[in-house]
């Protein structure tokens, strides 16, 4: 078998053990669950090989379904298939519920599995472990491990899905059972071996027993929707019926007067610690509130000082301005000139109101 076969199995194995297979839903076990069962119910049979991988998958499907209750038709229906192939009856391949099986009988190893589990049947316990081990599926002892493992999945199955089944359980097990009712494994010419013959009779007898077959039963009827009592959340609130008269654990041993002493220095904590609490988050608001406040003001002040500064700006620029354009009291800035211009005598006023 090549090694990348072991791997995925081992990796099919392992999804139940790291993702929650009772979700509802869920991005990896939901779209493995359909993958086994297309694999399951649309693989033809064609070889004892595709009967263990099958088997594989089977129980794969039922580990993944059975803590959810959800019932896995297709690896079911391909147990009833499997079961059907150890019967004496020629026509129960066609009886199986799912068309893998139709084609299965024109190959010589599916066609004599039960000639040999009679001719190499063994009452030893380790020849019907079944196995992957490409070695092992093709020896001898391997149609007996194939319907041992068929029939310990039938009876796990019945374990974890006739208490949720409600009364359909019958028709749910149907296909199973008449597969194993046909096996006859007293068989006087393909006799199984003793070991194989009890596991049949105690499967048939979980059968009758599990499913009720001998008790008349209620008709089928339709489940009513849950309650809304039933999709409430439970309260894990203790009850009292009066909290001045509950006493704690801690109160035990004390007299009256001192147990009252000390609820009150309890309660007197309680409301220490809240009203401690409310400070802290009303002087918490305080100060958010108060440097929003802060930073409003400083920003306007900014704003202000920013204009002052343009003004300022624009004033100095207008002046250096006029004075490279030359002339009257402007050149070279200040009141140099008019100071040198007073000190020659020639300092005036001009018509107009202008000084010369």
């Amino acid at each position: 078998m090549h090694p990348s076969h072991h791997s995925f199995r081992l990796l099919l194995r392992a999804i139940g053990h790291v993702f929650p297979v009772t979700d509802k839903r869920h991005v990896v076990v939901t779209p493995v669950i359909i993958l086994l069962g297309q694999i399951i119910g649309q693989t033809p049979i064609r070889s004892l090989k595709d009967i263990v991988k099958g088997l594989f998958c089977s129980g794969l499907m039922i580990e993944f379904t059975r803590e959810a209750q959800r019932l896995p038709v297709e690896a079911l229906s391909f147990l009833a298939g499997v079961i059907n192939l150890f019967s004496n009856d020629t026509n129960a391949v066609t009886k199986s519920p799912i068309p893998t099986f139709l084609s299965s009988t024109k190959y010589e190893d599916i066609k004599q599995l039960r000639e040999n589990l009679a001719k190499y049947g063994s009452n030893d316990d380790s020849c019907y472990f079944l196995s992957l081990e490409k070695e092992k599926m093709e020896s001898n002892a391997t149609p007996g491990a194939i319907l041992t493992a068929s029939l310990e999945l039938v009876n796990k199955s019945l374990t974890y899905y006739c208490s949720c089944m409600g009364d359909a359980q019958v028709e749910v097990f149907e296909q199973i059972t008449n597969a194993t009712l046909r096996l006859n494994p007293r068989n006087k010419k393909q006799p199984f071996p003793t070991k194989l013959a009890s596991l049949v009779q105690i499967t048939a007898d979980k059968l009758c027993s599990s499913l009720k077959i001998e008790q008349t039963r209620n008709p089928l009827s339709r489940r009513s929707g849950a309650k809304v009592s039933e999709l409430a959340v439970q309260s894990l609130a203790p009850r009292m019926e009066d909290p001045d008269k509950y006493s704690m654990a801690k109160d035990k041993g004390k007299t009256e007067k001192q147990a009252s002493r000390d609820k009150l220095r309890r309660e007197f904590r309680r409301e220490h610690k809240a009203v401690s609490r409310e400070l802290r988050l009303d002087a918490a608001f305080i100060e958010s509130e108060r440097r929003k406040q802060k930073e409003t003001s400083d920003a306007a002040a900014r704003e202000e000082r920013n204009r002052n500064y343009a003004w300022l700006e624009q004033e100095q620029a207008t002046m250096n301005q006029q004075v490279a354009q030359g002339g009257g009291l402007l050149k070279g800035g200040g009141i140099g000139a008019a100071r040198s211009k007073a000190a020659s005598g020639k300092l005036g006023i001009k018509k107009g109101g202008k000084l010369r």
